[in-house]
């Protein structure tokens, strides 16, 4: 009410998704006492518990891995920096632990229907009504673990190897059908809008005023094919950048120790179960198998669109829980594949 043509409004009046953020704040201000810090404090309290309902799913899966799975969505400093603040990410990253822990309950434990359709649909509505193209990368993971979900009930060899392109077209299907619908509902989420998005923002992020944060992965145009040709370098520039080296503050460089780790125990990872063997643990659990194709392309899309480090570090954040606790689910299962066979040896 203080603001007129004279004083000029808030840029955030002009951008619906981050006004939308502003609006969904007032009764916590209000409950804060317009206190910056208490309002941080209710605000981060509140957004634990998509985290909290996100990493009770996986515990549920993977009983045994209860510390490494705190690891991967408790305790890494980015995650929990970037995604506890008044920030867009906060919201969102609690979002998407209701809308996987409304998944697990609908489709595999099959209870709390009510509570789970109604934290699901009010989940997304908070993701679209803040940044949607979280869904547009999560939707080709849910696909997989539903169609991951309906071939493990299907019993015969020769039955399942019939069923699936099925349930391959039926998921493709469905996907396609779903893009167009957002497409049809956000004009910027079309497919040809996506992709010619991604090149100018990639352009953008990489531009002098950003002072010497930007990277850059290559030029690209908005055909599908020259996209994919990206896939490799965007990918491992989401997960591992920014590296020690390429970091010129303090922040970054907590992030770039931060990669470091996570490469090193990809490596570690990937020479345990040699290389292609990952895709055979991968699909052997169905959440596993969600969380790992999520991860992987909600990075390349990342990778792809942002060409600027202090950028990056904020906007990958949602993959990178799943990431981590999907390297040590593929280990647990190879460890485990092991013994079954020492086991069966002896």
């Amino acid at each position: 009410m203080y603001f007129n043509s004279e004083t000029g409004f808030p840029a955030y009046c002009r951008d619906p998704k981050a006004w939308f953020v502003v609006k969904c704040c007032v009764f916590i201000v209000g409950i804060g006492m317009h206190s910056y810090l208490a309002t941080t404090i209710i605000f981060a309290s509140l957004s634990f518990f998509g985290i909290w309902k996100l990493y009770l799913v996986f515990v549920n899966e993977f009983p045994d891995l209860k510390k490494e799975l705190a690891i991967s969505f408790l305790f890494i400093p980015s995650v929990f920096f970037w995604g506890s603040g008044l920030l867009k990410d906060t919201f969102t990253l609690s979002a998407l632990g209701y809308i996987v822990w409304s998944l697990y309950n609908f489709f595999i434990l099959k209870k709390d229907i009510l509570k789970s359709v109604f934290a699901l649909i009010l989940a997304t509505f908070v993701i679209l009504s803040i940044k949607p193209y979280i869904l547009v990368g999560l939707l080709p993971a849910i696909i997989v673990w539903l169609i991951k979900i309906m071939m493990n009930k299907i019993r015969g060899a020769v039955l399942k190897a019939a069923a699936v392109p099925i349930l391959i077209l039926f998921g493709v299907g469905f996907g396609y059908l779903f893009m167009l619908m957002l497409g049809e509902a956000l004009q910027e989420y079309k497919l040809d809008s996506i992709l010619d998005k991604a090149v100018v923002n990639q352009r953008d992020l990489k531009s002098d005023y950003h002072k010497g944060n930007a990277f850059d992965i290559g030029e690209f145009d908005a055909s599908v094919g020259s996209v994919l040709s990206k896939f490799p370098i965007a990918t491992f520039s989401a997960i591992y950048r920014p590296m020690i080296i390429e970091t010129n503050n303090l922040v970054m460089f907590i992030s770039g120790i931060e990669n470091l780790l996570i490469l090193i125990f990809t490596i570690r990872i990937l020479i345990k179960v040699k290389v292609f063997g990952l895709f055979r643990y991968v699909f052997k659990n169905e959440l596993l198998a969600f969380s790992f194709v999520f991860a992987i392309l909600f990075a390349f899309s990342v990778g792809l669109s942002t060409s600027n480090f202090g950028s990056l570090v904020r906007y990958k954040i949602p993959c990178i829980p799943f990431f981590v606790a999907s390297l040590y689910i593929i280990s647990h299962l190879k460890e485990k594949n092991e013994m079954e066979n020492l086991t069966n040896t002896n």
